[in-house]
Formats: C-alpha cells, sequence, structure tokens
C-alpha cells in the first residue's frame, strides 16, 4: 500500500483541484504528477510569465528584417535610382537623353481594300443590318406583356418554336 501524505491548502484550491482531475479522468495524485512533470520538462516556472521562446522571437524577427529590406530594395529601385539620375544629369548640365521614336511599319500594300472593295463591304453590312432589323421588329411585335400576381410581370414570345429555331440559327449565320 502506498502512503500518503496531506497538503495543507485552501478549501477553494482543494475544489479547483478536484474539478480538474475530474476533467481530466485522472485522480488528483496522477493529476498533480502529470502537472510538476509538465513545468519540469518545460521549463517553465508558475511565478512567471510565459514569453514566447526564443526560437520562435528570432524567426519573427528574420522576418520582418526580410519585409524592411523587400520594402528598401523596391523603393530604391522606384524612387531613388531614378531620382539620382535626374539630379546627376541637372548637376553635369546634360539634358536627359529621349528615347528614340520607332517609326511604325507600313502596313503592306495587298492589306490595303480599294474604294470599290470598301462599298462593296459597306453595302452587304447595311443589307445585313436592315435584315437584323426586320427581325427585331417581328420578334418585338409578337411578344406580350403578362402580369404575374405573386412576383413581376414577364415576356411572352408567341412565334412557333421553329420559327424561333430559325432565327437562332439565322443570327449564328451572321456572325
Amino acid at each position: 500500500m502506498k502512503t500518503k501524505s496531506r497538503l495543507q491548502v485552501k478549501v477553494s484550491t482543494a475544489n479547483r483541484f478536484r474539478e480538474f482531475s475530474k476533467k481530466n479522468n485522472s485522480n488528483p495524485s496522477e493529476t498533480l504528477d502529470l502537472v510538476l512533470d509538465f513545468f519540469e520538462k518545460n521549463n517553465l516556472s508558475p511565478f512567471e510569465t510565459l514569453v514566447p521562446s526564443k526560437v520562435s522571437l528570432e524567426q519573427l524577427i528574420k522576418k520582418r528584417i526580410d519585409a524592411v529590406i523587400a520594402i528598401l530594395k523596391n523603393i530604391e529601385k522606384t524612387q531613388t535610382k531614378p531620382g539620382l539620375l535626374m539630379l546627376e544629369l541637372l548637376m553635369e548640365g546634360r539634358s536627359v537623353p529621349k528615347p528614340e521614336l520607332i517609326e511604325k511599319k507600313k502596313i503592306a500594300s495587298n492589306n490595303e481594300k480599294t474604294q470599290e472593295q470598301l462599298e462593296l463591304e459597306i453595302s452587304r453590312l447595311q443589307e445585313v443590318l436592315k435584315a437584323t432589323k426586320k427581325d427585331l421588329e417581328y420578334l418585338l411585335q409578337h411578344v406580350e406583356i403578362k402580369g404575374n400576381t405573386f412576383g413581376a410581370d414577364y415576356l411572352k414570345l408567341n412565334i412557333p418554336r421553329t420559327a424561333f429555331e430559325q432565327f437562332k440559327i439565322a443570327i449564328k449565320h451572321k456572325v
């Protein structure tokens, strides 16, 4: 039989410890052993405040330093070097070299269309536009507004399905 010892603690502390032991499904002796082992293994003291470990602090500092370096490099690229170059040029009395203008390549003569070809294309496009307008007018004439008692009104197209399918095919071919 194991010998037991009594500790003198406040009643409220003893009750809290018993509740803690019950939550962890162990008896008070085992719980106290585990708590003491935890503090010893992790080099913790209940009398000191818990601070982050040195390794995690070191990693955090390295990340911050890397971020600062990236910011400084960005500033150097976008602000410092161009400004310094401008100041140097002003001090030397030189003018800023202007970028050379590159001539646009002339469009090959075979891509250029003659006046007749352009007029033919315009007339063809106008015919397509007229046909599309006729189709749209036909559709708009056959649209009815239907009232809905439980929601928004809606539009109903009163044409046969075959005519609707023909419109769809015609529109695909026009494009």
